[in-house]
């Protein structure tokens, strides 16, 4: 099941074009051996399904339930969607990634496997893209000469601002292993060192700030006194409405708050317009007033440089400038799922949040790196889209987050309803996890 999750990652991570970036923005050519894994992929996580269906029905009554609607309603946008077939394949990738997660925290799982796994795939995607830059330089790095991409690296990845996205996910990974004291110090200090390699090479300033945000909550959660922590909850609370006030100054929403936006771009080195998306946005609102309630299909409007799709009024308007996505998770969610889907989306982050609360009592350093997760999400989706795609690599992250909340809740719920259980094995080299599959069933 590793093995099928580290396939996934990959799949979403590293795209096939790679070797030749200049296809990234393009309509992608059909693909023999990528259909043919991701079948595969489908297939491993239907037979997992199938064969632990009893264990299944108890996970799925403490999985987020906005997600289960989120996935519900993107396949339901295909009888309004402007792009049927597109919108459809884009509900396969979606469900692919969801049903492999799913099957992954119900097969061998134990309570620290989800950084396990995340740790050692994003590390080795860090080094990999450091040595592919050394290699090949000209494919590893952005080709551009404004401040944004002057310079910058993509590594393995489609465009620098998703290798930053991945580097900053690894740097609080790694942080929170040696914090927690799950990795030794010398395995931190080369994870971190590459990710942070990355991480500065990328010149993504939204990856660079969530990754200090992320640190510095995970460093008030996890240092000084144990008899602090029933403040935590307070303090989650207080980054929350510091994230929220950002959003709303970043959107433009309140203009007098302008001036609570200038060390934010002294730190990242941003404008005021933010490299330019805040024309971006005013183009996606527009096509948003069209059909506000439902949107216009999951996945159906950023399709390529196609003159039949609503997306290609960039090249007309902009200079041939195509951005492939509106840089704001909660703008392409509306875009292509209308307000509905922000409330599925809002719903699905506040469940979280409150899941990843609850589990604090219960395992307090897993619940610490899920909050952190959650933070670092909400920020970067400010200036990028990754709130449920199924082209990068927050969607698989995410999911897996999810559905190992919902184990672990699970687990809690099985403890309380049947204490007679027997205690939780150990793992070898690893703390006590709990281990219900058998006794559930």
């Amino acid at each position: 099941m590793t093995l099928v999750m580290y396939t996934l990652l990959l799949c979403t991570t590293v795209p096939f074009s790679v070797l030749n970036p200049e296809a990234n923005d393009a309509v992608p050519e059909p693909n023999l051996f990528l259909r043919i894994l991701k079948l595969l992929l489908l297939a491993s996580g239907v037979l997992v399904l199938i064969w632990r269906h009893s264990f299944a029905a108890l996970l799925t009554r403490e999985v987020n339930k906005f997600f289960i609607a989120f996935v519900v309603l993107a396949l339901l946008s295909t009888m309004w969607s402007i792009e049927p077939a597109i919108t459809m394949t884009r509900f396969i990738s979606m469900l692919t990634i969801c049903l492999v997660c799913g099957a992954c925290v119900m097969v061998g799982w134990h309570e620290q496997r989800f950084q396990t796994i995340l740790r050692s795939f994003l590390t080795a995607l860090m080094v990999g893209s450091l040595i592919f830059g050394m290699i090949a330089p000209d494919l590893a790095m952005e080709h551009g000469t404004d401040i944004s991409l002057a310079g910058a690296w993509r590594g393995l990845m489609g465009q620098k601002n998703a290798l930053g996205h991945a580097a900053s996910i690894t740097v609080f990974l790694w942080v929170h292993g040696l914090l927690t004291k799950q990795v030794k110090f010398w395995q931190f200090a080369f994870g971190f060192s590459a990710a942070m390699a990355c991480l500065i090479l990328s010149h993504s300033s939204t990856s660079i700030f969530g990754a200090l945000f992320s640190v510095m909550l995970l460093l008030l959660l996890l240092l000084g006194p144990k008899g602090k922590r029933r403040y935590m909850a307070s303090v989650v609370v207080v980054f929350a409405v510091m994230i929220l006030l950002y959003s709303l100054v970043v959107l433009n929403i309140f203009p007098s708050l302008d001036f609570l936006l200038q060390p934010v771009v002294a730190l990242t080195g941003k404008d005021a317009t933010f490299s330019g998306r805040t024309q971006i946005w005013a183009v996606i609102r527009e096509h948003i007033s069209q059909r506000p309630l439902l949107g216009t299909g999951f996945g159906a409007y950023w399709i390529g440089r196609v003159p039949t799709s609503p997306s290609y009024v960039f090249i007309t308007r902009k200079s041939n400038f195509y951005p492939t996505e509106a840089h704001n998770g909660y703008l392409d969610i509306i875009n292509d799922l209308g307000y509905v889907g922000l409330v599925c989306l809002l719903g699905y982050l506040l469940v979280f949040l409150r899941q990843s609360l609850a589990l604090l009592k219960i395992e307090y350093n897993q619940a610490t790196l899920y909050l952190v997760l959650l933070f670092e999400e909400l920020i970067n989706n400010l200036s990028e889209s990754d709130w449920l795609s199924s082209g990068g690599v927050a969607m698989p992250i995410v999911t897996l987050a999810t559905f190992a909340l919902a184990r672990a809740l699970m687990e809690q719920r099985l403890r309380t309803q049947s204490p007679q259980l027997p205690l939780p094995a150990v793992w070898p080299g690893r703390r006590r996890r709990a281990q219900f599959t058998s006794n559930a069933r």
